[in-house]
């Protein structure tokens, strides 16, 4: 952790002695106003010069590393099962085999392998590729000569099922299986493969259970085993996995905080698409508002989306992404950034599942537009395996290289190899818990004691870092029934209770804090450096580099892997001295791919002797590791190096550290892990001042690249390098004669990037100290090779040492040489000459002798053309150079092939080799007659027919060997050996020839295929390039590709393809292209190797007829809009009225490419029911004919009257039919019946105008159009808050056929709302019944406009004041505020009882603005002559503004005097009189309880009948009640006006019981009065319907 950080947390806890949600935003406010005192100076910059060189490969060690056991295959039995695996039968269909290399370079093998047509399936350590023959023919043969090849054998089926199920007896229980797909099926293969799997599988609800990556089966019985292993589609059988989900100033430990401060605070995650796969999400919660791009459940076990369980999915990803809206505290790691998430846990169990492969859900993540999946979860049944989801997550990631997945490392606590898959992956950034100090837990800078630990069982570095994970304060799901989780914020759901955030601990809490750091560089790595699609694996190296090594320096560790993460230390990374702090300079590259056998060097420059460290982390997505290996075999593919030299020669390798650091002289190359480091401290080098190199190497495996980061105070620079390596000095005799003259060969590099500059090198033989060579050489490239070879003999026999020294004069300024780093400047090799005693000499081709070296190369090579013959000849001296007369015998090896890399082989042909005499052979002393003899050497490929009739099979092409070795027969170690050359011209050769073009032809829409076979009648494997075209450039399909020019995969000497040419004849449009159309096309062949070789095969397409046609049938709506009815089986019935005509439109299309004629015909299943035919100008009640041109269409319409005598429910089937002449009839019907038909027509006003402090009104006239009555129900739709509307009419009401209603709504608004029209609207929803219970309905949305409106409101908190004593005064404080949205100029007046004296202060002057409100002090004072008891005063605040509607206030406030005023005494004559009066009040009061009880009432309840149920409830309740009024009748209506109400309200007269009168010429009203809820205006209108319909 730096320095900067750990002053600010040491000073915020010495001030603050707990932590809270309070607490933590003060410290992020703190620790964010410390950051802006430190600007990072260092730069990022691509390495740009690395020199590619030579790398020793890793050796092979032979084994194979089986799930039954590691063995060598050349020493031991190969572990086949038990027996109720092997004994059961062979798989019918080929099999799969193990190939194991020769080398730890796969990539001879698989290029030899793969184009032999062998899939490559899987691969076993050490060196063995599981592969698929090509079907047909033996494969025995060929492979026993690969010389790539070590070994091979068919896989046991055993190997397949795991050593824990794969014991000696078969288990009893079901059970739960992950079947591995092998990978050379196609999609057919597979969905094949479901189907049949799923016969002895549980159905657990998913219909497909395999895709091409994974296969999961449940409940199955055992004995099923045997037959999954014997199937040729099952790649492994693996024990399915269990999942199990895994459980704020992560921010500022984690270096989040300091890298988007030191960003100028840019790094949020802007512009990064990131996905999550957890329980689920509650996706109301606010904060993660408009970013959540969509959730997924296709891979899920339900389909509901809550996080109705735990909340984990939640929790998780707000930690990643939440802004922080209910708590800022709780804000995630990058609140910009998008997301779209899968849930997996089932809401009814909380069991978490997930169907399909990991592939599967990541490919669809990635074309979603994710490129970092964060993933808090794993399998517990399988800890510390490579399980079949590790193998997912890698297979897609080397797919993809650009997408990083991260998985938690689980919570199982420190004991060893507990991290759970698919952490357990190569290419995964699997992530481990650290501690946090958060709500008083442990203190941060340790690994959390519950957090899962490495390695994997294979030995791998897991979890690759750790992460705050302790007492994250995160997003709570409102629907989580059982989180577990303490409330951290006082923020709570809209429910009030439930928290919004909540504490969780674990893996799962640790792993969206990496992910948003990842997001967080991934964006820097866009924006900063320009990179569009960083890779993962510079992700994950830029991360892990800057990662903080906890506690006691001891990285890497089983506990924290490479450490916490510290995002400022990886983006802007700096050392730290004492109380000096240096920025650092980041270097990387991404750029570069490596080959087995070779490396690339980087140098830098440090001349500050290392001080500030040195930090160098190598990243590679591997391919991934074996599915059939037993867990403890190596899952490492692609084995890459690291290594660091120092200048002063000292080697640092990848991943030997102790206590932290790296260290020399000890360990060896990492052989496990795709993720090295190298990591010296600050201050600890002693090195030395000078040039540093970085060296990556490959060490095994094929093609594989990779990222690489640097930081130091470091430069890159560039210097030479010349090196030797292996073979850099050889002979061309490996045993020479004496005085025999041979060929030196040297060869060397410059292994570094800059050029050397001239240099001189010499070859020295150190056995007898003779110089013999030495030249000057010119200046060699970066990266750059060189050799020489001469001529030289050896004057004595015995070992002779040689040693080749580059740069002999010291010239060169060097990265290593004697002087500096490590000598690679010298090689020395052993050479054993023999004694002269027999010679043999090929003479050259006139029969000379060769005299000189050159002539010697020459008589040692031939040349074939395998056009002419199979044959080549030697004629041979063999010569007896002793002084006796000796007998020899000359032995000549089998004819071995030269490979690419200068292996030898065993050639694919048959060569003979024959002598044309069979030794021993006597020969004189040299010098007599007979101490020589010629004999012929015949080379013969028997496998060539040059004159075979059916086509040449020449010789294949390349350099052929055979070694001959002359020897003395009594004394076979006086000898003589040479190797003699064959070389066999490569000859090109094609022959193409079209089958299947005859009668070649298709409709339009359709594929023409012929056959265009290629056969390669050279002699040497040949790619041949296909292009097709045609004139009108018709698209053509060759073979199985979408494209007309492909180039084919190598073609064997005499093999022969044939390839489907598919011609696609364009669709029909317009009757185009026509029938008997021709298109010509032509298909070019040619060689690659010889663009000069080509064919062309001619075709032509015909078009056929085509006599497709269609017919569809529409209705037709009140607009004139045509509806589509669709086949009569799906179709809706078709309401209809009686007396309607009922059209039905039919249109006939011709699709086809000529001109059709047709007869059309309508039936109607009821013969009441007339039916009509009319097209254009044609009308007939038979029927009708057209014709049609092609690619036209007509239209024909079918109508059907509708009988006025027809029943509701009768129905009528209207049939038509369509005949093509000559061809086929298609039939189309719909159904007419009789229906309850529920339909109103809405009109009315759009919109509300509403002045504040009144109602607006606004009507929607309804028309019953149906065919049936119709129960009308009004709702009114959801509000705004502060809103307040209803309905003047009634809500329920009944409505005839053809019956108009008018609906009143009313609306009161909120004060302050600005005039103009208003963003909200009024929702009325009407609903209309039938009879039979059909319902239609409806929603008007009206429109709202606020009026210049004045609303003066008073306001007082106590309206009442009792005792106020006489002649002093009573206070009220009252506040008149102006509700309105125009400025009021107002007055205020007074209704004071008698005998009370009443004033009126306030400082305020001029008009109220809206919303603004004065202070009113009005006193109250009554006289000594004023009566007792409470009385009332009145306030009446009236607007003078003119233009607007104004709404007045009103306030009224009670008094009464003391009785305790003055000093009165009553007398005692007082008391009688009192009586007196008192018992005429009850005389009195006993009266009037026999009149009407309508006395007495408010004068709003004079409105009310008495004993009416509107009575019950508040003023306010019952006011509402009252506004709203029912009615029946043909018309409707509700609209009372203004006066009406105001009147109604202020009248005090008692109800009278005389009838009133009708209005001159309405209806007389009915002897109850006017019926409730009618007004006079309506019963004038409409009071004669209301006769009709109630004949009393």
């Amino acid at each position: 952790m730096n320095t900067r950080r750990k002053s600010v947390l040491a000073l915020i806890l010495l001030i603050l002695s707990t932590w809270s949600g309070t607490v933590a935003a003060d410290m992020h406010t703190q620790y964010s106003e410390s950051q802006t005192t430190s600007v990072w100076e260092g730069e990022w910059a691509l390495l740009d010069n690395a020199a590619e060189s030579e790398y020793p490969l890793r050796e092979s060690s032979g084994l194979i590393h089986s799930p039954l056991g590691t063995f060598d295959p050349l020493r031991e039995e190969m572990p086949i099962g038990p027996d109720w695996l092997t004994n059961y039968g062979q798989s019918s269909s080929p099999r799969m085999v193990l190939v194991q290399s020769t080398s730890s370079d796969l990539t001879p093998l698989i290029n030899d392998l793969e184009a032999s047509g062998f899939k490559i399936l899987d691969s076993i350590p050490d060196s063995v590729l599981v592969v698929r023959p090509p079907s047909g023919g033996s494969y025995g043969d060929y492979l026993a000569k690969l010389s790539h090849a070590r070994w091979f054998s068919e896989m046991p089926h055993s190997w397949k099922v795991p050593s824990e199920i794969s014991v000696a007896e078969p288990p009893a229980d079901l059970l739960d299986l992950d079947v591995i797909p092998a990978g050379d099926m196609m999609d057919d293969e597979i969905s094949e493969l479901s189907l049949h799997l799923s016969q002895i599988s549980e159905n657990y609800g998913r219909d497909e259970i395999c895709d091409s990556s994974l296969c999961q089966l449940r409940g199955v019985n055992p004995a099923w085993l045997t037959p999954l292993a014997l199937d040729w589609r099952v790649l492994s059988i693996q024990t399915s996995s269990v999942l199990k989900i895994h459980n704020s100033n992560a921010w500022t430990i984690s270096g989040l905080e300091g890298a988007y401060l030191d960003s100028g605070n840019s790094l949020n995650g802007s512009g990064e698409v990131l996905a999550i796969s957890d329980t689920g999400l509650d996706e109301d919660h606010g904060d993660f508002n408009g970013r959540v791009r969509g959730i997924y459940d296709q891979f899920g076990p339900d389909n509901s989306h809550s996080d109705m369980n735990s909340g984990h999915g939640t929790h998780v990803a707000a930690t990643l992404l939440g802004d922080g809206s209910g708590d800022v505290a709780s804000k995630g790691m990058v609140p910009d950034a998008t997301f779209h998430f899968y849930q997996l846990e089932a809401d009814s169990s909380g069991v978490l599942a997930r169907w399909g492969s990991l592939y599967e859900m990541f490919t669809h993540s990635w074309d979603q537009g994710a490129r970092i999946q964060t993933n808090s979860w794993g399998n517990t049944n399988l800890v510390g395996e490579y399980s079949s989801d590790s193998r997912s997550v890698d297979d897609f990631v080397y797919d993809y290289p650009r997408f990083l997945a991260l998985f938690s490392a689980g919570d199982l606590g420190p004991d060893p190899n507990s991290v759970t898959p698919p952490g357990s992956a190569k290419n995964a950034l699997t992530v481990g818990a650290s501690t946090t100090g958060s709500f008083s837990s442990v203190p941060e800078g340790s690994v959390s004691s519950t957090s899962s630990s490495g390695t994997t069982l294979d030995g791998r570095i897991k979890p690759d870092i750790v992460a705050p994970g302790v007492m994250i304060c995160s997003a709570r799901a409102e629907e989580a029934q059982h989180a577990s989780g303490d409330s951290c914020s006082s923020a709570t759901h809209s429910d009030g209770t439930t928290p919004l955030y909540m504490t969780l601990n674990g893996s799962s809490m640790a792993t969206p804090v990496v992910a948003g750091a990842a997001a967080m560089a991934r964006q820097f790595l866009r924006e900063s450096e320009g990179i569009s699609e960083p890779r993962s694996d510079l992700i994950r190296a830029i991360l892990i580099n800057g990662a903080e090594d906890l506690g006691n320096p001891d990285i890497p560790n089983s506990l924290e892997g490479w450490g916490q993460i510290d995002l400022q230390q990886s983006l802007y990374p700096t050392s730290i001295a004492g109380s000096s702090v240096t920025s650092l300079d980041l270097f990387y590259d991404d750029t570069r791919e490596l080959l087995p056998g070779h490396s690339f060097v980087y140098t830098f420059e440090m001349s500050n002797d290392a001080i500030s460290g040195l930090d160098i982390t190598l990243v590679w997505n591997d391919k991934e590791g074996s599915a059939i290996a037993n867990q403890s075999a190596p899952r490492l593919v692609n084995d890459l190096d690291l290594r660091l030299i120092s200048p002063d020669g000292s080697i640092y390798l990848g991943n030997s550290l102790s206590g932290g650091f790296s260290i020399t002289g000890t360990g060896s190359e990492d052989r496990l892990n795709n993720v090295e480091r190298i990591r010296l401290p600050t201050g600890g080098s002693d090195a030395g001042i000078g040039t540093w190199m970085v060296e990556v190497g490959h060490a095994g495996g094929s093609l594989q690249d990779y990222s690489i980061v640097v930081s130091a105070d470091a430069s890159e620079t560039t210097k030479s390098d010349l090196a030797v390596f292996e073979g850099s000095l050889t002979t061309s005799v490996e045993s020479p004669l004496q005085g025999d003259t041979l060929l030196i060969e040297a060869a060397w590099g410059n292994r570094a990037a800059a050029p050397t500059g001239n240099y001189k090198i010499e070859i020295e033989d150190l056995t007898t100290g003779t110089i013999i060579h030495t030249s000057s050489r010119a200046s060699l490239s970066g990266g750059g090779l060189d050799s020489l070879s001469f001529p030289h003999s050896f004057s004595s026999t015995g070992a002779h040492l040689l040693e080749l020294r580059l740069d002999s004069d010291f010239e060169v300024e060097e990265l290593n040489d004697e002087a500096a780093g490590i000598d690679n400047n010298k090689i020395v090799i052993s050479v054993s000459v023999s004694q002269i005693g027999v010679r043999v000499t090929p003479l050259m081709e006139d029969g000379n002798l060769p005299q000189t070296p050159s002539q010697m190369e020459q008589a040692m090579r031939r040349t074939l053309d395998p056009r002419t013959g199979s044959s080549i000849y030697f004629d041979l001296e063999l010569r007896n150079e002793g002084t006796s007369p000796i007998s020899v015998r000359l032995s000549v090896s089998p004819v071995q092939i030269v490979s690419e890399n200068g292996i030898l082989q065993q050639p694919s042909d048959e060569w003979w080799k024959l002598l044309n005499e069979t030794g021993p052979w006597d020969l004189s002393p040299l010098g007599e007659e007979g101490d020589r003899i010629i004999v012929q050497l015949n080379l013969t490929d028997v496998d060539t027919d040059i004159n075979n009739p059916s086509g040449a099979v020449y010789a294949l092409p390349g350099t052929f060997v055979t070694d001959l070795n002359l020897y003395d027969v009594n004394a076979p170690t006086v000898s003589h050996s040479m190797r003699l050359e064959a070389e066999v011209e490569r000859v090109e050769g094609l022959y193409t020839i079209a089958a299947g073009t005859q009668e070649l032809g298709a409709e339009p829409g359709e594929l023409a295929i012929f056959s265009l076979s290629v056969k390669n009648t050279g002699n040497g494997p040949t790619q041949y390039r296909v292009v097709c075209d045609s004139e009108n450039n018709w698209p053509i399909f060759v073979g199985n590709s979408q494209s007309s020019d492909v180039t084919l995969d190598p073609l064997g000497r005499l093999q022969f393809l044939p390839i489907p040419i598919k011609v696609r004849v364009p669709d029909s449009e317009n009757g185009e292209p026509a029938a008997g159309t021709t298109e010509d096309l032509s298909c070019t062949t040619t060689s690659v190797n010889d663009p000069t070789l080509t064919t062309t095969e001619d075709a032509t397409v015909e078009v056929f007829e085509n006599m497709d046609f269609l017919t569809d049938i529409y209705s037709v709506d009140l607009s004139d809009e045509w509806i589509p009815l669709g086949p009569l089986a799906v179709a809706s019935d078709r309401a209809v009225l009686n007396g309607d005509i009922i059209a039905t439109k039919m249109v006939v299309s011709n699709d086809g490419n000529l001109p059709m004629s047709f007869e059309v015909t309508a039936l109607s299943s009821l013969n009441t029911w007339p039916v009509q035919l009319v097209h254009g100008e044609e009308e007939s009640l038979e029927g009708v004919t057209f014709t049609i041109p092609a690619g036209s269409q007509t239209t024909v319409t079918v109508n059907t009257i509708v009988p006025m005598t027809a029943q509701m429910g009768d129905s009528n089937t209207i049939t038509i039919r369509t005949t093509q002449e000559g061809g086929q009839i298609v039939t189309n019907a719909t159904k007419l019946v009789v229906l309850e038909l529920a339909h109103l027509d809405l009109v009315g006003d759009e919109k509300i105008s509403v002045a504040l402090g009144t109602s607006g009104v606004a009507s929607i006239h309804a028309h019953n159009i149906g065919n049936v009555e119709l129960s009308v129900s009004l709702t009114m739709g959801t509000l705004p808050d502060g809103w307040t509307a209803g309905f003047l009419s009634s809500r329920d009401f009944e409505m005839g056929m053809n019956q108009q209603a008018t609906i009143s709504v009313a609306l009161e608004l909120p004060g302050n709302l600005s005039s103009g029209p208003l963003p909200n609207t009024v929702p009325v929803i009407i609903e209309a019944f039938t009879p039979g219970g059909a319902s239609q309905s409806y929603t008007v949305w009206m429109q709202v406009e606020v009026l210049p409106s004045s609303w003066l409101k008073f306001e007082c908190e106590s309206t009442l004041l009792e005792g106020i004593v006489a002649d002093s005064e009573g206070e009220f404080e009252v506040t008149l505020t102006n509700w309105g949205n125009v400025d009021s100029e107002f007055t205020i007046d007074i209704i004071s009882p008698e005998g009370w004296t009443v004033f009126i202060y306030s400082s305020h002057s001029g008009p109220l603005s809206p919303g603004q409100s004065v202070q009113i002090t009005v006193t109250a004072s009554p006289g000594e002559s004023t009566e007792f008891g409470l009385v009332q005063l009145s306030l009446h605040a009236n607007s003078t503004s003119s233009e607007v509607t104004s709404t007045d206030g009103n306030l009224d406030l009670q008094v009464s005097k003391s009785r305790d005023s003055g000093s009165f005494t009553i007398p005692s004559w007082a008391y009688a009189i009192a009586f007196l009066l008192l018992l005429s009040a009850t005389l009195v009061l006993g009266m009037r309880m026999r009149s009407s009880s309508s006395e007495g009432l408010r004068p709003e309840e004079e409105l009310i009948p008495p004993g009416s149920a509107l009575l019950s409830g508040t003023q306010t309740e019952r006011r509402a009640a009252a506004m709203e009024t029912s009615a029946s009748g043909e018309v409707l209506t509700g609209t009372v006006s203004d006066d009406e109400i105001e009147s109604a309200m202020s009248s005090t007269a008692l109800p009278s019981l005389e009838i009133p009168k009708s209005p001159e010429g309405a209806a007389p009203l009915p002897l109850g009065g006017l019926p409730e809820g009618w007004t006079m205006d309506q019963w004038a209108a409409y009071g004669h319907l209301w006769w009709e319909q109630n004949r009393p």
